[in-house]
């Protein structure tokens, strides 16, 4: 995926040109972010060459990590 198209995937019912023949209505990632964004989390794009990987991150809850109940 080009860099300068990575932003432009979370908005909703945005397709790549090289995707706009095959099945999907473009709402994947923008629901994605949709959920990060609500819970708080960080949702990250990286080329994997071939590929993209898509990170998404949750904040630790209070109390809880190694050692703790």
């Amino acid at each position: 995926m080009p860099a300068q198209e990575r932003e432009k995937v979370f908005q909703r019912l945005y397709r790549l040109d090289s995707s706009r023949t095959t099945p999907g209505s473009g709402l994947g990632l923008s629901l994605v972010r949709a959920i990060a964004d609500l819970h708080g989390a960080t949702i990250a794009l990286e080329d994997r060459r071939p590929g993209l990987a898509v990170i998404v991150g949750f904040p630790r809850a209070e109390g809880t990590g190694p050692g703790l109940k």
